[in-house]
């Protein structure tokens, strides 16, 4: 049992560590040989515990291992002649680069299904059943990338054999290639896919448009990108439609499926610069003669017969069949970095300052409003809330402003420290946001006329690391890297965790930044050059919303409809695995009541992950932590914790 302890002064001052007895882990399974890696399966809630020479999922509901699959099974699927075929990769110092990790396990996603190399083997596995539905040596080829199709539930692969790249169709059902195209050579295709892999290392992914191959079907044809090359492929028979020169980073498929808009890089390697064309999708020219050239594309909407986009140098509707703009001038303002659909209107940001117009691309304010000092500046938060306000909080400045005049609510702004992060919750009960920043904690209420005052001030080890915020009844908790501070909707310090910090070369071995970032809900964009990905949505020609792409609940139900429920897919899973991923799904959300903190105990040797609960600052765990080379999953699901020692998986129950 814990042994709990409270004393109110040491709360408030910090620099506390407890009393709470270290606990024992409540199963250990033991493995044959040392763990490598382990994995959470979001979909069951197993662990996939990686070997050296095998691959298993341990259930935590049984304490028993529901699957293991072997390097000797792996092996035996392979026939002899194929092998050796497909290991002639492995004599390539370059294609080796590309190859993945022999101690990774990676799910592809929105699938039940895990990608890895086994014994210089790629396979994919149904996390289900642990059953293999692909594997490379029974191939003359070897798997570069891999797209799973939902709608036809099969598996799109860039494969390279010999001298060729192909693009072969996979039927998990059969276990048969249903075709495969040659796409490229291996000197055109490994050029590009090595200059990305330096592109990412150099750190260029920040100011370049990331890569994401994606693949999009119809009913008789597949558009994809694999690699940055853009093909439409013949759906029955594999044989390329058409295909582009320029490499293409991002592609939408228009509703009517009659374009397609692209989105790359444009220039040199260490260019920021992006280009944005619309395709025709019979014949794949394109609809301008000369690209969209930009910093960034922050917006597009497709309406069937005309498109609108938003950029760094414009913003306006494009007529697909023509190509010309549709509104006489574009919306005013320069550096266009952000835009918000707002009933049948567009907020946006044009440098640091915020204006709305209405979709005939005319102001209805009358002036702009200043945002911000600074136009690089991180913008937290923008939109229209209660009240008939538009609420902003940026990197410099948060107020309110009349959604139907446009005037500032209080007269002067809030002013911020943008060196310091600023966190925020929304308060339902009374409409209002609780903002803090710099020690301060304001409230934001849409019903109040003058700017308020801080209402808490908080002394605060280390404000630079805090990262989330948790809303309550009473009030809202921080959390930081090494502390947890609860703050009455009075202002009044409820308590207060501080921790000293562990040594930071053991802490770079941890994911303290993905633990403290789980119960951050506040939807954080950027003022910044470099957006990776526009905003894309699809209306109907009334502008009704049709679907919003970056909806998680999108993925979600495609999960629940396709790639878990289906027998087909699933290998007719038990009712059992069903039940589990269906309560799986209804509890899932980011995880509010916890916050895992890893922390340097009273003696420099041992190290400790604690686990504080948010809502009254109570230790509820303590974990000792081998400083060494520390693995461990949590799932936020069931706050169970996964700690590896050797070849021994440590299980810590919720408590």
């Amino acid at each position: 049992m814990m042994k709990k302890t409270l004393i109110a002064s040491l709360l408030l001052t910090g620099l506390y560590f407890s009393t709470l007895a270290q606990r024992q882990a409540d199963y250990v399974a033991k493995f044959d040989t040392k763990i490598q890696s382990i994995t959470l399966d979001n979909l069951t809630g197993n662990i996939l515990v990686k070997e050296a020479d095998k691959v298993s999922s341990f259930n935590p509901q049984t304490n028993t291992i529901d699957w293991s699959l072997t390097d000797e099974q792996i092996g035996k699927m392979s026939t002899a002649t194929k092998l050796i075929n497909a290991n002639q990769a492995l004599n390539d110092p370059d294609l080796l680069k590309i190859f993945q990790s022999t101690d990774q396990l990676v799910f592809l996603e929105n699938t039940p299904y895990i990608q890895a190399n086994i014994n210089s083997k790629d396979v994919i596995i149904n996390s289900l059943n642990g059953k293999v539905i692909f594997n490379s040596g029974t191939t003359n080829y070897r798997l570069v990338l891999s797209q799973y199709i939902q709608s036809d539930e099969k598996f799109l692969f860039l494969v390279t054999e010999g001298k060729d790249f192909k693009c072969v169709l996979f039927d998990p059902i059969t276990g048969k290639d249903k075709w495969n195209t040659i796409v490229g050579t291996k000197d055109g295709m490994l050029k590009s896919l090595l200059a990305n892999s330096v592109a990412n290392s150099m750190g260029l992914g920040l100011s370049k448009l990331t890569t994401k191959d994606e693949v999009v079907t119809t009913s008789d044809a597949i558009y994809a990108t694999i690699n940055n090359h853009l093909f439409k492929l013949d759906k029955e028979n594999g044989k390329i439609i058409w295909t582009i020169k320029e490499a293409v980073n991002r592609f939408y498929l228009s509703n009517d499926q009659k374009h397609i808009i692209t989105m790359r890089n444009a220039g040199s390697i260490i260019s920021s610069k992006k280009a944005l064309n619309a395709l025709d999708t019979e014949s794949g020219a394109p609809l301008f003669k000369e690209d969209i050239t930009t910093k960034y594309v922050s917006y597009i909407e497709d309406w069937g017969a005309k498109f609108l986009v938003a950029h760094s140098n414009g913003f306006n509707f494009f007529d697909y069949n023509s190509g010309k703009k549709i509104w006489k001038k574009d919306a005013k303002g320069d550096d266009i970095k952000q835009v918000i659909a707002v009933d049948n209107d567009y907020l946006y940001i044009a440098d640091n300052e915020m204006s709305l117009i209405d979709r005939d691309g005319k102001q209805k304010w009358k002036n702009f409003i200043e945002i911000s000092d600074d136009k690089t500046d991180p913008v937290y938060f923008l939109n229209k809330i209660d009240n008939n306000k538009v609420l902003y909080l940026t990197g410099t400045y948060g107020n309110m402003v009349d959604y139907t005049t446009g005037k500032k609510i209080w007269k002067g702004n809030i002013k911020f420290d943008p060196k310091l992060p600023l966190l925020y919750a929304f308060d339902e009960a009374s409409k209002s946001f609780l903002v803090f920043n710099d020690e301060k904690l304001y409230k934001f209420d849409p019903a109040a006329l003058e700017k308020p005052e801080p209402f808490a001030k908080i002394k605060v080890k280390n404000d630079k690391a805090l990262s989330t915020i948790g809303l309550f009844d009473w009030g809202v908790s921080l959390t930081g890297e090494n502390e947890v501070i609860g703050v009455g909707k009075d202002g009044a310090i409820k308590f207060q965790r501080t921790y000293k910090e562990p040594g930071s070369a053991t802490r770079r071995l941890l994911k303290t930044g993905s633990i403290i970032g789980m119960s951050y809900f506040g939807a954080v964009s950027s003022l910044q050059g470099g957006l990776s990905e526009a905003i894309y949505l699809v209306r109907d020609g009334n502008g009704n919303v049709i679907h919003d792409y970056l909806l998680t609940e999108k993925s979600r139900q495609e999960l629940r409809n396709k790639s878990i429920l289906n027998n087909d897919i699933a290998n007719s899973i038990n009712s059992s695995v069903s039940g589990r991923i269906n309560s799986r799904f209804k509890a899932l959300k980011q995880n509010n009541d916890f916050a895992f903190i890893f922390a340097r105990g009273e003696s420099d040797e041992m190290n400790y992950l604690v686990k504080v609960n948010k809502a009254n600052g109570e230790e509820v765990d303590k974990i000792s932590i081998d400083n060494t080379k520390p693995i461990y999953e949590i799932d936020y699901i069931t706050d169970n914790l996964y700690y590896v020692y050797k070849n021994e998986l440590k299980v810590f129950s919720k408590k």
